[in-house]
């Protein structure tokens, strides 16, 4: 640390979010993995879906920051478990809009209820996790502006 000691350095703090967002995600991987027999990138594309609704591969593929290909395989995959699906698209007929199954649906519930269940224990300690939840979002705008 610089000058005053509460306050952490720039790179040291960038390389403890850096860290924490690591062991996170390692952690929801290994459990949703174990649990649910799902990657980390099928796990992100049930919550995606869920969130957003339908949408078609290169929409999911750079929301979930992979390439197209990565992205049909985990789709594949869900749509041989049934949790997914894929619809012609109303605008393009060209297009497949990937959708959630009801099962789907369910388990991206599942998902949720383990990131929830991680977080907590993640944050056993903390002072203020609102205003570490705030500033976080911050984080997250600022970084999606460059």
């Amino acid at each position: 640390m610089t000058g005053d000691e509460t306050t952490p350095s720039p790179l040291g703090l960038g390389r403890d979010l850096m860290l924490a967002g690591s062991r996170l995600r390692d952690a929801v991987r290994r459990r949703a993995q174990r649990e649910f027999g799902l990657t980390a990138l099928q796990s992100d594309i049930l919550l995606m879906l869920a969130s957003r609704g339908s949408m078609i591969s290169t929409e999911l593929a750079s929301a979930c920051g992979v390439n197209a290909s990565t992205v049909t395989h985990a789709v594949d995959a869900g749509v041989e478990r049934g949790l997914v699906l894929r619809v012609r698209n109303e605008a393009d007929r060209r297009l497949a809009d990937i959708a959630l199954t009801p099962a789907g649906k369910r388990m991206a519930e599942r998902v949720r209820a383990l990131i929830a269940d991680l977080a907590r224990a993640a944050l056993e300690g903390v002072d203020q996790p609102g205003l570490l939840a705030e500033s976080l979002a911050q984080v997250t705008r600022n970084l999606e502006k460059g």
